[in-house]
């Protein structure tokens, strides 16, 4: 399906394409794996910002959120593998792809596991200064997109895997704006889809005074679970734009894109 030379455009077009293959069943087995952890993630933060000074007096409630957090963070984790590994089938056959996107390599699942657990921490430690998000962003596509090509387990060789693709960081700094302001997108069809929800049930006559009190951006809960479900509404595009930009990087590197590009005009 490489029909382009890398470039942000190019990347975005073809994974749209990939995601329109995967969409049955592997977008929705990410959505089913990642909702979890959103969900445990919000319950955590949203704990946290009530307790304030006080969290530390609550050691151990905070504990057993946060090992819940952990495990369906590996679920999570395992669920974009398995849900990148179909974007590069799909991305060379140009078909959906079968079972064999469940034939995930354990040593590339365990690198792409540490590689994620880095950057998550990393996130959170910086979140505060808002500075450092889109760097970790394109570290994070970046790891999406190499966990396939690491062939042992390790610490360090990935990072090295996202540094020998992270010389295409204009295009990868590129689409993280790109997504950025699709998240902001998605937030508001988010937030639409509830106000729209709570008006059509009022309109059928049910008492929604309450809901209509909960589904505000007053509510701080809300607010997070709308931040939750934009993220996981952009995840499947953002994976696949992630796997085409280092599958074409790959292609480029190789001499295959311009042997693809022989192929399209012979057949043309």
């Amino acid at each position: 399906m490489i029909r382009a030379p890398l470039s942000t455009t190019s990347v975005l077009d073809e994974a749209t394409d990939v995601v329109a293959l995967t969409a049955t069943p592997w977008a929705a087995l990410l959505i089913v794996t990642e909702l979890p952890y959103r969900f445990l993630q919000v319950v955590f933060i949203d704990q946290l910002l009530d307790l304030g000074g006080e969290a530390m007096h609550y050691g151990a409630a905070l504990q057993s959120i946060a090992d819940l957090v952990i495990i369906a963070f590996v679920l999570a984790v395992c669920g974009r593998a398995v849900y990148a590994r179909a974007c590069r089938l799909a991305s060379q056959s140009g078909s959906r792809p079968g079972r064999e996107a469940l034939r995930l390599s354990m040593p590339a699942l365990l690198s792409f596991l540490v590689t994620s657990s880095v950057t998550e921490l990393l996130f959170y430690a910086t979140f505060i200064t808002f500075v450092a998000i889109p760097v970790i962003a394109v570290v994070r596509g970046l790891a999406i997109g190499t966990y396939e090509l690491n062939d042992a387990p390790g610490v360090i060789a990935p990072f090295k895997l996202i540094g020998r693709y992270g010389r295409e960081a204009r295009v990868a700094t590129a689409i993280v704006l790109v997504f950025a302001v699709a998240l902001l997108v998605a937030f508001g069809n988010v937030a639409g889809t509830f106000a729209i929800g709570v008006w059509m049930a009022g309109a059928a006559g049910a008492r929604v005074a309450r809901w209509s009190q909960l589904f505000t951006f007053a509510n701080r809960r809300f607010v997070l679970m709308t931040i939750a479900g934009a993220l996981i509404t952009v995840q499947p595009f953002w994976i696949a734009a992630n796997v085409m930009l280092v599958t074409k990087a790959g292609a480029e590197e190789t001499g295959e894109d311009l042997r693809a590009w022989f192929r399209a005009l012979r057949n043309a």
